[in-house]
């Protein structure tokens, strides 16, 4: 089962990084944590490779800097092996490039490892309970727009109709199109007309950087409400 607190993870976790000091590290964190069983382990990408043609994989964590890994797009081909399974950035990296590649190529979150180790296993169960998590820093302006507005996330100049609220939560939650449509029982081209028009509103480059502000949004609403 996935979930937060002390629910028992039943799947295979794949570590990819390419120090072993660090990966074993991790290993004996998440079976204290999460109580995680079954690991797998790969210092470089040819590894993470074979271990996902071969084993049953459920989560992967993945860091950026390893050898064989050209970039944050080929999150993408892990994707296609296992398109079932859930994919981390666990990574050094806070580029927002990074961010939003690793994003919009398919990672479920991005996790920097400055983050302590409880911030880190948050992190991940919030991503084991369907949640997409990004970094605080993606939500910021990016520099060519801070001249545009001194808010962060832009606002709308007028605020969002309940529609497009609904919408937007589904995006932060990670959901697609056609699942947003199904759970607000409204046509897919009808979500897509409320995403493009949340886009403008929040000044967004893509839908990674969407779910991003979006989220930051919600979370001051929920603040401004007194957390209703």
């Amino acid at each position: 089962m996935r979930g937060r607190g002390k629910t028992e993870f039943r799947g295979t976790v794949l570590i990819a990084d390419d120090h072993e000091v660090f990966r074993i590290g991790l290993v004996h964190l998440l079976r204290r944590s999460l109580k995680i069983k079954r690991f797998l382990q790969a210092e470089c990408f040819a590894q993470v490779i074979d271990h996902l043609k071969d084993q049953d994989v459920t989560l992967t964590i993945l860091d950026l800097r390893m050898p064989g890994l050209t970039g944050p797009e080929e999150i993408a081909r892990i994707r296609l092996l296992r398109p079932g399974a859930q994919v981390v950035v666990l990574s050094a990296s806070d580029a927002r490039e990074d961010i939003l590649k690793a994003l919009s190529a398919g990672a479920h979150g991005y996790i920097v490892k400055s983050q302590n180790t409880d911030e880190l296993i948050d992190r991940l169960r919030r991503i084991l309970a369907g949640e997409i998590h990004v970094p605080p820093v993606l939500a910021d302006l990016p520099p060519e727009r801070e001249h545009e507005s001194n808010r962060s996330p832009r606002l709308a100049p007028k605020p969002l109709s309940s529609r497009q609220l609904q919408v937007l939560r589904g995006l932060v939650e990670g959901k697609s199109n056609k699942e947003i449509a199904r759970v607000l029982n409204v046509a897919e081209g009808t979500v897509k007309i409320h995403l493009t028009a949340l886009f403008r509103v929040l000044g967004a480059t893509n839908r990674a950087h969407a779910a991003a502000l979006g989220k930051r949004l919600i979370d001051r609403l929920v603040s401004e409400r007194g957390g209703r």
